[in-house]
């Protein structure tokens, strides 16, 4: 199902101006490509500095970062700020936005989850 330009952009203002919605993905539900997790236990002390040097790692290699709370997809853990890429319908297709996200954030890893939005 379609994820609205709306519901992300939504998301991205209310988690700060330094992250990126990034274009609507034709997925919510999928392999997400993780650029990013910062410790945040009670998403109170947002992680701007890592958050904003994630996103623009990420936009180096070519890829539009989006980022949120843990607690908002569907197999994250819970208590962390996240810069993604994605999500991919197949892993497939996630292993090939990771090799090219690599070179820029070689910690990077993929993870299964669906984005619940607001």
């Amino acid at each position: 199902m379609p994820m609205p330009a709306a519901a992300r952009f939504a998301a991205a203002a209310s988690f700060g101006s330094l992250v990126w919605a990034g274009p609507a993905s034709a997925l919510d539900d999928g392999f997400w490509v993780v650029a990013g997790s910062f410790r945040n236990p009670d998403y109170a002390d947002t992680q701007y500095a890592a958050i904003k040097q994630a996103s623009a790692a990420v936009k180096r290699c070519g890829l539009e970062p989006f980022g949120d709370f843990s607690g908002k997809f569907a197999g994250f853990a819970e208590g962390f700020d996240v810069v993604v890429v994605g999500a991919y319908q197949t892993d497939a297709e996630a292993q090939i936005a990771l090799a090219k996200l690599k070179p820029c954030v070689p910690q990077a890893f993929i993870k299964r989850g669906c984005y619940l939005g607001e």
